[in-house]
């Protein structure tokens, strides 16, 4: 029974990632509409950093199984420093500044400039 619970766990775990990423999708697709005809550039500034942050997590997931066994410690701290970069994100929303993420911030508003 106990066994049963633990493979009744990963599948529901699986469907709620499944939800997550359709409800991420959906968020980030409607915060591109609204500020599509607007055109406001703390908005753009923001979505941009925020898109480079989940390519970065969504990379991470596809490649989680390629972290050896004995380096588990590696993708907590990429997930640590992930959960960082969304937590300075929000703050500098907060802020109302537009604060470029440490290191990579720059690189996500390059690569993401298709996004006015």
């Amino acid at each position: 029974m106990k066994d049963k619970n633990i493979a009744m766990l990963a599948y529901l775990s699986s469907l709620l990632l499944f939800i997550h990423f359709i409800l991420f999708i959906a968020v980030l697709g409607v915060a591109v509409i609204l500020n599509n005809d607007r055109n406001n550039e703390f908005v753009s500034f923001h979505i941009r950093q925020m898109l480079g942050i989940a390519c970065i997590a969504l990379f991470l997931s596809i490649f989680a199984g390629v972290i050896p066994d004995n380096a588990y410690w590696l993708a907590f701290v990429i997930i640590f420093l992930v959960v960082i970069m969304a937590m300075l994100g929000l703050m500098s929303v907060v802020r109302n500044q537009k604060d470029e993420l440490p290191v990579v911030g720059a690189a996500f508003q390059k690569w993401f400039s298709f996004i006015k």
